[in-house]
């Protein structure tokens, strides 16, 4: 399995955890270029960057992607895409290629009804099992308790996850950390 197809898959699986949904929409067409095995290789552009983060830390990388990705805020984002766009300041770039699933979330429309913003708390998390870094992969664990608070007093349920970042540095992404694959694993509902 090649990292584009991990990193769709970390996706999908996302997607399933988390509780989002389809909405019936047709996707757009896919561009027309080379195909995957051919001779001229397409480079996925430059992720987006956070100005004044050294990406120097395997650590702080995983904390910031996953306290971007529990950022949702339905008083300032327009969907729960946005959340995912801030994420992808500290994901490689095929992984912030993914953005237009993160559009799909069930909850947002409830949320909405309530102007909720999602409350999370992020902490690292020691797994004993966790592999040796390399010069160019890291994993890291973080502990994530969410809950989305609307303006009018409404509390949705708080979660509680793990969600485990497979980190790389170098190649096309540049010489900083970069979560390339991502996945959580729902510990609790309350």
């Amino acid at each position: 399995m090649n990292a584009r197809t991990r990193a769709a898959a970390a996706v999908a699986l996302t997607m399933a955890v988390t509780g989002c949904a389809a909405d019936g929409q047709s996707t757009p067409d896919k561009p027309s270029g080379p195909a995957p095995n051919s001779a001229a290789a397409v480079v996925p552009a430059s992720p987006p960057t956070q100005p004044g983060f050294a990406y120097t830390d395997p650590g702080e990388v995983c904390k910031r992607f996953t306290a971007a990705l529990y950022s949702g805020d339905t008083r300032r984002d327009v969907g729960p895409g946005d959340a995912y766009e801030r994420a992808a300041r500290f994901a490689s770039s095929t992984l912030a290629g993914q953005s237009p699933a993160a559009n799909q979330d069930g909850r947002w429309a409830t949320w909405a009804e309530h102007r909720a913003y999602v409350d999370a708390v992020v902490e690292p998390f020691v797994d004993v099992l966790q592999p040796a870094d390399t010069a160019i992969t890291a994993r890291r664990t973080v502990r994530v308790t969410s809950t989305p608070l609307g303006e009018d007093g409404w509390r949705g349920w708080t979660e509680h996850s793990l969600l485990d970042c497979m980190l790389r540095r170098g190649g096309p992404d540049g010489p900083g950390w970069r979560v390339g694959e991502y996945e959580i694993r729902q510990v609790a509902l309350r």
